[in-house]
């Protein structure tokens, strides 16, 4: 895999023209029809794709005689260009040969493509599990991926154009996404710019219309909101002799009678059932808890912090791991979901660390699937909290953790203990055996110089 051992680490960017980054410099890929050659493969990222597949990429109408060598001529120039330093005749590592064709060894990770459709899964996960904040935060960094059209430079090739469409669409899906999440958070005054700009790019998408029309609404401009709607039903019933759909239909209504449902108001804070206060035999320990929504690190750590506990938090399993590598920690609360090192590459990152491996780690997840559970015990995970969970079930589970900590480090105290006194034994030991050793020595010396005596005299 790219970025593993000693190789170099490789990103693959197709989300507008086709390139490839290492250690911040640029790779030279060759031409369009070998940049479409990578493209293919880094599409389907980790996947064999076959000979055939490739060529009909490349000539999907009328492929040349020599089409299958010239696919190969691509292939090994990509090598090169993506590993250098490969010795002569050495098999390539990242570009791989595999029947009937080639895979491109990577993470998905290392694509553009594939990562952004990882944050727009996890952002419109975090968006119906009402946590705007998240889905907002998360959707943002799935566009900031984006350099310009996906595939841009490929206009020739006819498979780049399906997934260039393809992508866009996802694009505009996961911008519609984000503005739902954004207009839930009240950032309506902020959006409306935006929104009227994506209107104008993409005139028949109601949903971009209605949420425009809100935005404008709620920034007490119901006559622009208006405007909006009758523009677009003008361009609906122009262009394809359509009326709004009924959802953009209803929202004037609505506008027209100023609906109070319509207003924005500040969601209640999100707040744990109170806790009973603890008895005296909890004690209190360092949880660290790492979560990339700041409203859940907050509400942790607020409940947490209640039950007498010393709380640290950490926004991705990066963070996490520096925090605990200079920092004392009891128990670790672990999301799952993560788009910087997610729960899973974090927990195996702290169980292969000696230092940390005896540490407990509960994972915190929206996920229920035994699937996931499994995954989390295999790699060493304490315990699994599924969302939501009141206080008292925050309380049990911590303090399971807790004791069973503390438990271990009382017998590791106890054999240091025992280990102490074994090594002040065998020192005393030695040091009377040293003694005596001495002893016998001087003893035989004196026996040694009385003879020499006797022998002399006699």
């Amino acid at each position: 895999m790219v970025g593993a051992g000693d190789e170099p680490l490789i990103e693959f960017r197709l989300l507008g023209q086709v390139e490839a980054w290492s250690a911040g410099t640029r790779i030279e890929l060759g031409g369009p029809k070998q940049r479409a050659v990578l493209a293919s493969l880094a599409l389907r990222a980790g996947r064999v794709v076959s000979q055939e597949q490739l060529i009909d990429d490349l000539w999907p109408e009328d492929p040349p005689a020599r089409a299958a060598a010239t696919v190969q001529v691509f292939v090994s120039n990509l090598r090169r260009a993506l590993e250098p330093d490969r010795p002569r005749g050495a098999p390539a590592r990242i570009l791989a040969t595999a029947s009937p064709g080639y895979r491109l060894a990577v993470d998905p990770a290392a694509v553009d493509a594939h990562e952004f459709g990882r944050l727009v899964g996890a952002g419109r996960e975090a968006l119906t599990g009402d946590d705007p904040e998240r889905a907002a935060e998360l959707l943002a960094r799935a566009a900031g991926l984006w350099r310009g059209p996906a595939l841009a430079d490929l206009p020739e090739a006819p498979f780049a154009r399906t997934e260039a469409a393809r992508l866009e669409e996802l694009r505009l899906g996961a911008a519609e996404d984000r503005a739902d999440a954004e207009l839930a958070l009240g950032r309506h005054d902020v959006l409306a710019p935006e929104l009227a700009r994506r209107v104008r790019t993409h005139p028949l998408r109601e949903r971009s219309r209605a949420q425009l029309m809100l935005a404008l609404y709620r920034c007490g401009r119901q006559a622009d909101a208006l405007a909006a709607y009758r523009e677009g039903r003008r361009i609906l019933t122009d262009e394809l002799g359509l009326e709004p759909g009924a959802r953009l239909r209803e929202l004037e209504q609505a506008v027209l009678r100023q609906d109070p449902a319509l207003a924005w108001a500040a969601p209640p804070p999100v707040v744990l059932p109170a806790a009973s206060p603890p008895p005296t035999v909890d004690e209190p320990g360092r949880v660290l808890v790492v979560d990339d929504s700041g409203v859940n690190r907050r509400v942790l750590a607020a409940a947490l912090a209640e039950l007498g506990h010393e709380v640290h938090t950490a926004e991705n399993g990066k963070a996490a791991l520096e925090h605990l590598a200079a920092h004392p920690v009891d128990v670790v609360l672990l999301d799952l979901l993560m788009p910087v090192l997610d729960g899973y590459s974090t927990l195996a990152e702290i169980k292969a660390d000696p230092a940390l491996a005896h540490l407990p780690v509960i994972m915190v997840s929206t996920v229920h699937e035994m699937a996931s559970v499994l995954r989390c015990i295999e790699l060493g995970a304490t315990d699994y909290l599924p969302k939501p969970f009141g206080a008292e079930m925050l309380r049990a589970r911590l303090r399971s953790s807790l004791a069973a900590k503390r438990l271990r480090d009382a017998e590791l105290r106890r054999l240091a203990d025992e280990r102490e006194e074994a090594v002040d034994l065998l020192s005393r030991q030695l040091r009377e055996m040293t003694r005596e050793v001495e002893e016998r020595e001087r003893a035989l010396q004196a026996e040694i110089a009385e003879l020499r005596s006797r022998v002399a005299s006699g």
